[in-house]
């Protein structure tokens, strides 16, 4: 990696620390600069407006995270349904207590610029969309090695396990109560397996 690619995943991881404690709109360019110890030109440099910073964190940085967390691991697995469970109960086992009043950053970020930027509101819909296309692929699988039933709609089923994974992370984050994801976790595993053979 060259040093302009260094300082551009400076500012972008720099800005994600800031804007997940704060808010999108709680946090100025001059602190992400001083977060990632450079100059205000160095920021500009890299990025015309903060809010392109804003579209990188969810192209670069959460899509990489939303994969690497829910996704990959499921390869792993020769049972996908089975792997889809485990992950949702490590993620949430593993979840810091301090990120718990935080929610999903990718949720913060889309409910907060979704009305006020379109751009937000269409990178975070790709962002959701290429998530559940991903869980599908693995279902789809878990419906040919005849673990799934043969009428479950893969893409509807899909769809409620990222909804689901998403609403979890936003329950802990109201109710500021890590305790609601084991009552979510014996749900959504009752629910996943309720469509197995």
């Amino acid at each position: 990696m060259g040093k302009q690619e260094e300082t551009r995943k400076l500012i972008i991881e720099s800005a994600f620390v800031l804007i997940y404690q704060n808010g999108f709109q709680g946090v100025g360019v001059r602190e992400i600069a001083q977060k990632a110890n450079l100059t205000i030109g160095a920021f500009f440099y890299h990025f015309p407006t903060k809010n392109h910073v804003g579209y990188a964190i969810i192209d670069d940085f959460l899509s990489k995270g939303i994969m690497d967390r829910w996704i990959v691991p499921l390869e792993s697995f020769e049972n996908p349904v089975e792997g889809i469970i485990q992950t949702f109960k490590k993620t949430f086992e593993e979840w810091p207590d301090e990120f718990v009043s935080r929610g999903c950053p990718l949720n913060n970020l889309g409910q907060e610029m979704s009305a006020i930027d379109p751009e937000f509101q269409k990178k975070a819909k790709g962002l959701l969309s290429h998530w559940i296309q991903n869980t599908k692929t693995y279902l789809d699988i878990a419906k040919k090695k005849k673990i799934l039933k043969a009428k479950t709609d893969t893409m509807k089923l899909a769809e409620f396990i990222v909804t689901f994974q998403e609403a979890t992370f936003a329950m802990g984050k109201v109710m500021n109560d890590r305790s609601v994801y084991d009552s979510l976790y014996l749900s959504f595993r009752d629910h996943l397996l309720s469509q197995c053979h």
